[in-house]
């Protein structure tokens, strides 16, 4: 017997605008509850994200650059060619970028947690706040913050390094050279865009996988105030080279969640010549 459908044609626009409406009946179709009919092209990328049935998409209402102008078959297209490169969760959240509503029901969607949407090629580029409500990324966080016990008074934290595990990449040999031993013990911490990384996560898949253009400083700032606030340093050694998160530490300090913080060294960066 097929699905019941769901036309577009028949939600009241206020419901639909809604965007809890679309959540939920994305999240019943990639459950085979029922079939979405008739629905914007906009929404094609993360109907096949989320394994959703459905069928006959419609022009967008409103024009909405790359999906307004595609075909179906090549919007068809290029939903298909993203899907084997891996690449269908970076179309998604590129759409998010262009219709606010998808960007509301994707991020509701990501909370549910009903479905993992990871990328089929391991790895995990964060383009905008989007990306940061990956279930894997979410899953992440909760480890971490799971798994949080110091083994020393004193952290040190590091800058994130584009060699990984970051303990073999060249800014944090460097910056061990400048510690030198007297820390040797202190734990060893990084922050970055994905979040706070003890050493003892420095070989998760996500860790490996991860690529950042766009840091989500106030997302930064409560993953440090949730785990500081369980992990409390009574020295914390600043090797941080990123101001804001320079700022966020200073803030935690102020709330009384960390205790004294002292500079480290920092990896030296070459000043362009005055012109």
């Amino acid at each position: 017997m097929p699905n019941p459908t769901t036309s577009f044609s028949e939600l009241r626009s206020d419901w639909y605008r809604g965007a809890e409406l679309m959540a939920r009946l994305i999240d019943q179709s990639s459950q085979g509850a029922t079939k979405l009919v008739g629905f914007p092209a906009q929404w094609n990328a993360l109907f096949e994200l989320m394994g959703a049935d459905w069928a006959d998409s419609s022009r967008p209402g409103d024009f909405i650059p790359l999906i307004s102008d595609l075909e179906p078959d090549d919007l068809k297209a290029t939903i298909e060619r993203a899907r084997r490169e891996g690449r269908l969760r970076i179309l998604v959240e590129a759409v998010a970028a262009l219709d606010p509503l998808v960007a509301d029901v994707l991020h509701r969607l990501d909370r549910r947690g009903t479905r993992a949407l990871t990328s089929v090629d391991g790895k995990i580029h964060f383009t905008g706040w989007q990306s940061y409500g990956r279930p894997e990324v979410l899953d992440f966080e909760a480890r971490v913050l799971a798994g949080a016990s110091p083994s020393s008074a004193t952290s040190i934290l590091l800058p994130c390094a584009r060699g990984r595990p970051y303990d073999g990449s060249k800014t944090h040999r460097r910056l061990d050279k400048g510690l030198g031993a007297s820390v040797a013990s202190a734990d060893r911490i990084v922050i970055s865009s994905l979040g706070v990384i003890p050493s003892a996560f420095w070989s998760d898949p996500v860790v490996l996988a991860y690529d950042s253009g766009v840091p989500d400083i106030y997302r930064v700032l409560r993953l440090m105030r949730a785990f500081f606030e369980k992990v409390h340093y009574e020295v914390v050694i600043d090797c941080l080279e990123f101001e804001p998160y320079r700022d966020c530490l200073q803030i935690i300090r102020r709330e009384g969640l960390i205790g004294e913080i002292r500079p480290g060294p920092y990896r030296k960066v070459k000043k362009l010549p005055r012109p």
